[in-house]
């Protein structure tokens, strides 16, 4: 395994903020992602790079210049601090060791805001949804005013299949369940809190 792909916990150990002492005889073992490998960080980062092909290629291709240069501080902006701050300090991920995520949508990105196990809030949720949906349907706009048809139609049938194939195989086993598309059975959620009970939705917390 590359160096760089590799978990920091000891092999068979939970995700630290568990409070089970192994994951031997864990009933979630291998149903959530609580600790993500190389095989679910290249099955995301694949379905981005089919999706983002089409996008920069139209962009540059249509002349889109300035359109690009809004899209990428918008881009920067998020993933460097908006998306932490709304899904990902939320998320057992977070309290790993390190300064960087190991989780499998956003491996190596930095933590910069505090950790808060309390669940999402609904504002968080529709901002986030909102900022998603602006940089993932920025291209339509543009597309469309240069009349880049074969462009618009690869580049949507590319989100749409990342976003079905991510529903089916990583939203269903992804344990940060106040993420608005989550998609974890209830049965498994029962179980997930009692392994994380800070994560508990009905658990009263306060600002670490």
């Amino acid at each position: 395994m590359s160096p760089a792909f590799q978990n920091p916990l000891p092999q068979g150990a939970p995700a630290r903020a568990c409070i089970r002492e192994s994951c031997q005889g864990c009933a979630l073992r291998d149903r959530l992602l609580c600790r993500a490998g190389p095989a679910d960080l290249l099955d995301f980062g694949v379905l981005f790079v089919g999706w983002a092909i089409p996008f920069f290629y139209g962009l540059v291709h249509g002349g889109h210049w300035i359109g690009l240069v809004i899209w990428i501080v918008l881009a920067a902006s998020f993933f460097l601090y908006g998306e932490a701050f709304l899904l990902c300090r939320h998320c057992p991920h977070y309290a790993e060791e390190g300064r960087s995520l190991t989780c499998h949508a956003n491996y190596g990105l930095p933590k910069l805001p505090r950790l808060d196990p309390r669940p999402m809030n609904r504002f968080e949720q529709a901002l986030w949804l909102g900022w998603v949906a602006v940089l993932f349907l920025y291209f339509i706009p543009f597309f469309i005013a240069g009349r880049q048809w074969l462009l618009l139609v690869l580049n949507s049938w590319a989100l749409l299949t990342w976003a079905w194939t991510l529903q089916r195989t990583q939203c269903v086993r992804c344990y940060h369940l106040s993420c608005p598309v989550n998609r974890v059975p209830r049965d498994d959620r029962a179980l997930f809190y009692e392994n994380y009970p800070d994560y508990a939705p009905d658990r009263k917390k306060t600002e670490k």
